[in-house]
């Protein structure tokens, strides 16, 4: 998992981070379209272009040494390099993402024995077991594997997703539902450690070793356990922590991150997520429910409460002040990657990368 010095930085050094996700795991993107919102990028300012490489269904590229996963319709190694060279000539930074310990369906196919089960031993063919060592050597490898088709600065884990939602049922939200992950921290940290530690153990090796290479850990903050709630097996603060959701009052919000030590990227899943879905195709210029991306995005604007145009504003630091906020992120998420094609779907993208890079300039 080299670093190389020829890759152009993704703005995270400097926190003048201005990136663009986008699910390359569940729809086919092909690498001229790639090439070209790369120039189209460039051209408005952005810094970086995280590509979420797997998805539950679907592996979007032919990652060295697990060339079988790969959907038919994947990119190869050669359609990769073709990608990092336009990157580099447009100055974005590429960041791979290989989305663990959930979402992980296509990547378990053949290792099935790796599958997550419950205390009802129903199996969970999504999720990873990593309680199990032969887990964590199957994830460093992935992520070296993408890291080294894709050279730069970061390496985003994943992480979104893997225990219970707050609002799924009692049973699912039960602190034994995965005895396996209970016994596993038990056993590594000592009586008390629960699922959590498990995941936390997992989640810091694999942060451990991008960091190893000279590269940025990021993370989605769903199970983040800030500094005040004493987790026995904190999150690395030398990963950076993706905040996209607060889901309830209760959870976890920017302001217990920083407070703990970690650094952010804003990830607003309100104002900054384009979403392919059943329901429909997303309203053009960044419109959500609450209103044009341009009239209520800032960059230190975060979400304060999910669905209830609720925001926590960060303050700036004080001049020469390192800036825990990193910069912001849009997302582009293929939950239905069929409802538009390759092509509508770039177009109306770019409706939202307007005002996006408007906003990040002026700020």
């Amino acid at each position: 998992m080299s670093a190389s010095t020829a890759v152009t930085g993704s703005g995270l050094s400097t926190a003048d981070y201005r990136g663009l996700s986008l699910d390359v795991g569940r729809k086919a993107f092909s690498v001229e379209s790639i090439e070209r919102l790369l120039e189209r990028m460039a051209a408005l300012g952005f810094t970086a272009l995280k590509l979420h490489l797997t998805e539950t269904h679907r592996v979007g590229v032919q990652l060295p040494g697990f060339e079988q996963l790969a959907a038919d319709d994947a990119w190869t190694a050669g359609d990769a390099a073709r990608i990092v060279e336009a990157a580099q000539g447009a100055g974005i930074a590429l960041i791979p993402e290989v989305d663990l310990p959930s979402h992980a369906g296509a990547l378990l196919v053949g290792r099935e024995h790796l599958r997550l089960t419950d205390r009802h031993g129903t199996v969970h063919p999504d999720r990873l077991d990593v309680s199990r060592p032969e887990s964590l050597e199957f994830a460093l490898a992935l992520t070296e594997a993408a890291a080294a088709l894709f050279p730069g600065d970061a390496v985003h884990l994943g992480g979104d997703e893997f225990f219970a939602a707050p609002w799924e049922d009692e049973d699912a939200q039960r602190p034994d539902r995965f005895p396996t992950l209970v016994e596993h921290a038990r056993h590594e940290v000592g009586e008390g450690a629960t699922a959590l530690d498990s995941y936390a153990l997992f989640m810091n090796a694999l942060a451990a070793r991008v960091l190893e290479s000279g590269r940025t850990p990021i993370l989605w903050n769903d199970h983040v356990v800030p500094a005040s709630e004493r987790p026995l097996v904190p999150i690395t603060t030398g990963a950076v922590v993706d905040v996209w959701i607060r889901w309830r009052a209760w959870t976890p919000s920017v302001t217990d991150y920083l407070d703990s030590g970690y650094r952010v990227i804003n990830s607003h899943g309100d104002l900054l997520y384009f979403v392919l879905s059943g329901d429909g195709v997303p309203e053009p210029h960044g419109k959500r429910r609450f209103g044009l991306l341009a009239q209520k995005f800032a960059p230190r604007r975060f979400m304060g409460l999910a669905a209830q145009d609720q925001h926590i504003d960060v303050p700036p630091v004080p001049a020469g002040a390192p800036d825990p906020v990193l910069g912001a992120s849009l997302s582009v998420w293929c939950d239905s990657p069929d409802v538009l094609g390759e092509t509508e779907t770039l177009d109306l993208v770019d409706t939202w990368l307007v005002p996006f890079a408007a906003v990040m300039e002026r700020q």
